[in-house]
């Protein structure tokens, strides 16, 4: 009965908050628990570029095996990759690799979802199989993929397998000279650990010619402060080898509207800095809950170069990012991860605003997994309400 009471209170508290933006809002900040806040943007863009690719999805490469998921007609797991984006890149890996293989049925199968989809893919390959059986794997692959295999991975979280850097390189080359010999032209990612970033500049520098991107995995629990702290060293690490880097396998232990948020936050973070992509860890179910959601706002921003902005409020789990599209339009998403206190932002664009709309994630608090988005409306970037617990996206 409880689960029913939420359910209907989360349903009332939607259609409250839609014909709210349906009117032209409510003055929140007219309420106690609101703070006001300025957000300034410069006069033109001047940060790094959201790719086109950025938008990604890591999946375990032991769902690619019968064909039950991948194949051209799951039409809802098809639909549900497009709805994030025309382009992006699908990463298939986790702790089974190294006990999946692939038959040709398999490949073709995810060969037909790619190409349904138009999302390339990093496959991950074995490293606890025979080496000769490796490379047989591999070309089957290049052959089945072609142009949509991005790169290969091997292994999946080396460093938890591996006693250390050397032992993992050893093993690495001693699939790629297999590989080669039947697939020159073979390319590759990495290193995709688990929780020491510091391998991704060694390995850079090492394999640098048969790469084409830095690889990171990224588990959140809200005690990972190391790991972070190595993440936002990437940047260096990837730039003195010139080569692009991905965040892959983001996994978090809730599914809520509080992980919802971090991940809007942590994906435009990533971009920000000048990650390639990020991938979210999904079970390929196609149930579009909170992640899902999140992730409906955050392609809002791809393909796009970031505007300097300059935030006040005093509200220190407040965040905003705000990009220009090349045909002008301006994207500002704001996040509110406090659970009590809402604000009320007055944004400055620097220039006139056109047609200034707002679409919204909503939720009655950070930890139920009922979450809705409020589609686009009319608002007033002078005066625009994020209530706790939620995000906006705002167009201008």
């Amino acid at each position: 009965m409880s689960n029913r009471i939420e359910r209907r209170e989360f349903l009332a508290a939607c259609a409250a908050v839609s014909a709210t933006a349906s009117l032209g809002g409510i003055a929140y900040g007219q309420q106690a628990g609101f703070v006001p806040g300025t957000i300034t943007l410069d006069a033109s863009p001047s940060g790094r570029r959201m790719l086109a690719e950025f938008m990604g999805l890591s999946f375990e490469a032991s769902l690619i095996p019968g064909g039950a998921f991948f194949n051209g007609s799951n039409r809802a797991l098809i639909d549900y990759v497009r709805s994030l984006g025309s382009r992006g890149i699908l990463q298939f890996g986790g702790p089974n690799v190294d006990t999946t293989a692939y038959a040709p049925a398999d490949l073709a199968s995810l060969a037909q979802f790619l190409n349904a989809v138009g999302w390339r893919a990093i496959l991950a390959l074995s490293l606890g199989a025979p080496v000769f059986g490796v490379a047989d794997q591999a070309s089957k692959a290049s052959q089945a993929l072609g142009e949509q295999l991005l790169a290969f991975e091997l292994g999946s979280a080396p460093d938890l397998r591996f006693k250390d850097y050397g032992s993992f390189l050893t093993a690495f080359r001693a699939r790629v000279a297999s590989i080669s010999a039947n697939d020159p032209a073979a390319m590759y990612a990495g290193p995709a650990t688990a929780a020491h970033p510091d391998w991704a500049a060694r390995f850079g520098q090492d394999e640098r010619p048969q790469l084409v991107m830095i690889t990171q995995q990224y588990r959140h629990t809200g005690g990972e402060a190391a790991l972070r702290i190595g993440v936002r060293d990437l940047p260096k690490s990837t730039a003195l080898v010139d080569l692009p880097y991905r965040i892959e396998q983001i996994v978090s232990s809730a599914n809520n509207m509080s992980n919802a948020l971090w991940a809007l936050d942590f994906g435009l973070e990533l971009a920000a800095s000048g990650a390639d992509g990020a991938n979210f860890h999904d079970d390929a179910d196609g149930q579009r809950g909170p992640l899902y959601q999140a992730l409906i706002l955050l392609k809002e921003s791809v393909d796009a170069r970031f505007v300097t902005r300059q935030l006040q409020t005093t509200n220190n789990n407040f965040s905003a990012y705000a990009i220009e599209r090349d045909n002008g339009t301006r994207v500002v998403t704001l996040i509110n991860r406090d659970s009590n206190v809402g604000v009320t932002v007055n944004v400055n664009a620097s220039r006139p605003a056109r047609n200034p709309r707002v679409r919204r994630l909503t939720a009655l608090s950070m930890d139920t997994n009922q979450v809705n988005v409020v589609d686009w409306q009319t608002a007033d970037p002078a005066a625009l309400d994020v209530p706790p617990a939620s995000a906006a996206v705002l167009t201008l």
